[in-house]
């Protein structure tokens, strides 16, 4: 599966907020993770800070799927459209 997540955060408003970036968001997430397969986090991290779409395998889909859902330092907004990408 590939995931794009180079798009604007959107507000509750249904607006883009100017200069967001859900990538960039989730990326930060990820790269300061400290559980897991450290070089596949950093590969999506660096990835999706970049601009880039990453591709993940059904395992890996779950494995994302879940680590955004538990993640306490995302929030609802910033988890639904991750979760909504997938």
């Amino acid at each position: 599966m590939k995931v794009n997540l180079n798009k604007s955060v959107v507000g509750l408003d249904g607006k883009e907020i100017p200069e967001t970036n859900l990538g960039k968001v989730v990326a930060q997430v990820i790269a300061q993770d400290n559980k897991g397969d450290a070089v596949k986090k950093w590969y999506w991290a660096t990835k999706l800070y970049g601009g880039e779409e990453i591709d993940l395998s059904p395992e890996d889909e779950n494995e994302f799927k879940e680590m955004i859902k538990n993640n306490e330092a995302l929030t609802v907004m910033a988890k639904a459209q991750v979760l909504s990408e997938l």
